[in-house]
């Protein structure tokens, strides 16, 4: 008997991230048969935005969506996520190239040798450089790099988990605490008129607790793993990233310069991200330069310049592909007219809960909406015009209102599959959206923890 219950449990296979977005997908095109379809008026303000008029909530006439037609929008979703998608190829087709070179194999390979024992250092310490780069620049943009993840988790022997969390994590506290996020955090304060990245202090403090509580997450993860690879995650699954420590190359004299050309590449990308000048086409510009410069200084051939990036371009299109069914969800509910009245009843229960507790509520609706609406400015834009006002009705600063918006918008972007974060980094190594979810859940549910304490503090506190 406990033959074939073992037999049994081998057949299972965890779904294919793609099966989980189509899932996600028909329960939203059924969802808009059952909330009632209501609506916001919107007005374009003085800054060109369009932004929701909070007292102009009506119902209007169903307009349920068809589950079987929900394939027919997919298209649109690649076309709206185009921006994303064409960046993506572009920066992995440069990236492509320098990896190529084994400038990053090598350096990890180095780095992997020379602190045997103390990993956990190595951990803490990208985990930190990817926090303080995603400060101004998406997290999005460092997606390419998800190889770079799985090259250096391989240096240290650790699984491919570790590898995404090292990159994708550490990058998410730097994003979602919002310092100076042009996007999202700017999009937000012009709407609650306040100074663009005013109060950026109070962010740059909610970063530490936050990292801190990530960096820990992973690192007890890797140990444990370390002990025991049979605890890892995607324990048994065929990767195609394992590598041991004695495969992987020196870094050398010949890679020196690549070095040199991809710390301009990722410098020139920070510096046009703090004036804000970093948008999809630029990022895309850059690595397309970065990676045949690289490949130049390191003396590549020019077929085999063109023949890496189209290699690392190859690499990207799965992920791509993901992305722009996960952009369906949000056309299947602004097609039902369900989103608004997400939004409005959200905003009615606020004024219900206990005034210490009402910025964690605003963090966790946020959350709920972040279900609905992935895209930072798309919420901003849709929310916040709401939330502003009930703020104010509440005594709660407008500040506190941005926070909570940051908090909820960037967090849980980590766990869900239809987020363009989690469906490139997850689909970019090959990992099944299951066994991410199971392993990103706890931490994100800590973070949520450490979230509702941050902004009770910035209620007592009177953060403006």
């Amino acid at each position: 008997m406990s033959e074939q219950a073992t037999k049994t449990k081998k057949k299972f296979e965890v779904p294919h991230s793609l099966i989980i977005i189509l899932a996600v997908m028909l329960l939203t095109a059924v969802l808009t048969y059952i909330i009632p379809a209501g609506t916001y008026d919107r007005t374009v303000s003085e800054s060109g935005q369009t932004v929701v008029d909070p007292e102009s909530f009506h119902y209007v006439e169903r307009s349920p969506v068809n589950p079987i037609g929900v394939l027919g929008l997919v298209f649109q979703g690649l076309t709206d996520a185009q921006g994303i998608i064409f960046a993506l190829m572009c920066c992995g087709g440069g990236l492509g190239i320098v990896l190529s070179t084994g400038m990053f194999q090598g350096a990890a390979g180095t780095m992997g040798r020379r602190v045997k024992g103390k990993e956990w250092v190595v951990i803490a310490s990208l985990m930190t450089i990817f926090a303080l780069l995603c400060i101004p620049i998406n997290l999005n943009n460092f997606i390419p790099f998800a190889p770079l993840g799985l090259v250096i988790a391989a240096a240290l022997g650790m699984d491919a988990i570790v590898g995404i969390s090292i990159i994708m994590l550490g990058g998410a506290v730097g994003f979602s605490c919002g310092a100076m996020n042009l996007s999202n955090t700017g999009t937000a304060q012009s709407i609650a008129e306040l100074p663009t990245f005013s109060g950026i202090e109070y962010r740059l403090f909610c970063m530490i607790p936050f990292l801190i509580t990530a960096i820990f997450y992973v690192v007890r993860y890797a140990n444990r793993i370390k002990k025991d690879p049979t605890k890892s995650y995607v324990y048994g699954l065929d990767l195609g990233t394992d590598a041991s420590l004695e495969k992987i190359p020196e870094f050398t004299k010949r890679h020196i310069p690549v070095a040199v050309v991809t710390a301009i590449g990722i410098g020139t990308m920070i510096y046009l991200a703090l004036t804000g000048e970093a948008g999809n086409q630029t990022t895309a510009t850059i690595f397309i330069y970065m990676g045949l410069a690289a490949g130049i200084v390191y003396g590549m051939k020019p077929n085999d310049i063109c023949k890496e990036f189209i290699k690392g371009l190859k690499s990207m299109a799965g992920t791509s592909m993901m992305i722009g069914f996960a952009y369906t969800i949000a056309i299947i509910l602004t097609d039902g007219n369900i989103m608004d009245t997400v939004v409005h009843a959200l905003a009615g229960v606020l004024s219900y809960i206990p005034h210490i507790f009402q910025a964690p509520a605003m963090f966790i609706m946020h959350i709920i909406i972040n279900l609905l609406i992935t895209s930072g400015s798309g919420q901003a834009a849709a929310s916040m015009p709401i939330m502003v006002p009930v703020a104010d009705l509440l005594g709660m600063s407008r500040q506190t209102a941005v926070l909570a918006f940051n908090f909820g918008d960037g967090f849980c972007n980590n766990i869900l599959p239809h987020a363009a974060a989690t469906m490139g980094f997850v689909g970019a190594a090959g990992i099944p959206f299951g066994r991410w979810f199971s392993y990103a859940i706890k931490l994100f549910l800590l973070w949520v923890v450490v979230g509702c304490i941050l902004l009770m503090l910035a209620t007592v506190i009177g953060y403006s």
